[in-house]
């Protein structure tokens, strides 16, 4: 087991080495491009001082937009990243070259080089998720669970069907689950097992070495990162203060004031081509005033672009937007899909009502109805409601309630600037991703998905 995890380690470092000598090998056959392979020393010292420059940032890029770890994505979603990767480095690059003889380092070098990094990456990004695919291969697979067991089960088969093979499907308390456990390399665990019963699971699989997937409830989101302390010589964790320190709360503070300040100034132009083609499509109000629910579970307004026809809730009443949801309109719709329909909380956040960053703020009807309904939901207002989260950026729209609070926690116990910086700089790679924008879809009974999908999983309830 240590020898391979070793040979994990060596593997994922190789492969950081190899993508930074692409990058740096891209920037120099720019040069020999440009310069006819007789580059003047003049123009190619620039770049050679600033190769520490460009290495960090790319790398700091690279884990930002999800390069660190693409076993479990697609190869559109690979290329996407790369693509914003190369974007952000190209940026960087002339920002830094600027100052470092700029004159001296062409403006066409970055753009040639910035072409083949892009191809040398792709390519060999693609071949070093084949062989983490081929290395990994298809896990056969059991999943615990009681009434969270069909959701879980749907989103592995529809997702991570060519990683795990799942052979059973069984409830906790199910007389053949030690036999299933025996025949399988992965074990999922939902949230809703007993603990004894999950405690004696965890058990049988850490002394057999199998892999082990556990949806997390408050308790495990709680012991994470738990400082090791000690009452003499007994070791115990201590739990931290879910919330913000003083200091972190002033910093984040100003940190919301730049961020919104500089979004105001450079998403104006859109946030004016969009309140045209708002009031040209249907007459209507531009904007759309919403009381939502922040820190404390103070109420606020939330200024959004109006995507909805007019008075939408009128009949209906307070209800979450579905998939192929009517009152939406066509503007609205592409507005919903890139997030633009969000942009006007720039100033909600100056004014303070919200963060850049933080657990998306609900209405009030919404908050009461999912308080009485997960027990884990007034953790949410330890801190104040933000434009993006952790919930937005690994989950979608259609994501249940319970999982966005999961991610809304683990955000507040884990929270930094460092943890802030990098969901903003990657929720501009998920405004152009289809899924992560679409409503809420009807639920599919598992019986009738997995007839739909052939399998021949056994399910065990008993």
């Amino acid at each position: 087991m240590k020898k391979n995890n070793l040979v994990t380690e060596i593997f994922k470092i190789g492969t950081y080495v190899v993508d930074s000598i692409l990058i740096i090998f891209s920037v120099y056959l720019a040069f020999m491009i440009k310069f006819n392979f007789h580059p003047p020393s003049f123009n190619i010292e620039p770049f050679i001082n600033i190769i520490p420059f460009i290495i960090i940032s790319y790398l700091i890029f690279m884990y930002v937009f999800g390069l660190n770890d693409i076993l479990k994505k697609g190869t559109g979603e690979i290329i996407y990243s790369i693509t914003l990767t190369i974007i952000a480095l190209f940026i960087t690059t002339a920002f830094i070259t600027f100052f470092a003889r700029g004159f001296a380092y062409p403006r066409s070098v970055l753009i040639i080089s910035s072409f083949i990094q892009y191809f040398l990456l792709v390519v060999w990004r693609n071949i070093v998720w084949k062989i983490k695919r081929k290395k990994h291969g298809i896990k056969n697979s059991l999943i615990i669970g009681n009434s969270s067991l069909e959701y879980l089960t749907k989103k592995i088969l529809s997702k991570q069907s060519d990683l795990y093979n799942i052979k059973y499907i069984c409830t906790s308390k199910c007389r053949n689950l030690n036999s299933y456990l025996e025949n399988v390399d992965v074990v999922f665990i939902c949230s809703d097992v007993e603990y004894e019963i999950k405690r004696n699971i965890v058990d049988k699989c850490i002394l057999d070495r199998k892999s082990i997937y556990i949806i997390p409830d408050i308790y495990e989101i709680a012991i994470l990162d738990s400082k090791l302390n000690r009452a003499d010589d007994i070791p115990m964790f201590k739990v931290q203060k879910l919330g913000l320190t003083i200091e972190q709360t002033f910093l984040k503070r100003i940190l919301d004031i730049v961020i919104s300040l500089v979004g105001i100034i450079i998403t104006s132009p859109i946030m004016i081509i969009f309140s045209i083609a708002i009031k040209l499509t249907d007459g209507g109000s531009i904007f759309y005033k919403q009381e939502r629910v922040t820190i404390d579970e103070k109420t606020f307004n939330v200024l959004k672009f109006r995507t909805m026809v007019m008075n939408a809730e009128k009949l209906t009443g307070p209800t979450l937007a579905g998939e192929d949801d009517p009152r939406i309109t066509k503007v609205g719709r592409i507005m919903r899909s890139t997030r633009i329909d969000e942009l006007p909380q720039f100033f909600n956040i100056l004014k303070g009502d919200m963060s850049v960053v933080g657990p998306r703020p609900e209405r009030p009807y919404f908050v009461e109805k999912f308080k009485k309904e997960i027990p884990d939901y007034k953790y949410r207002t330890i801190v104040k409601a933000g434009l993006t989260g952790l919930a937005q950026v690994l989950g979608k729209y259609s994501t249940t309630p319970e999982d966005k609070v999961r991610y809304d926690i683990i955000y507040i116990k884990n929270y930094s600037l460092w943890l802030d910086m990098k969901l903003i700089l990657q929720t501009i790679k998920i405004m152009f991703i289809k899924e992560s924008s679409e409503g809420v879809k009807k639920e599919e009974k598992l019986l009738d998905y997995l007839e739909k999908q052939n399998s021949e999983i056994v399910i065990d309830r008993e």
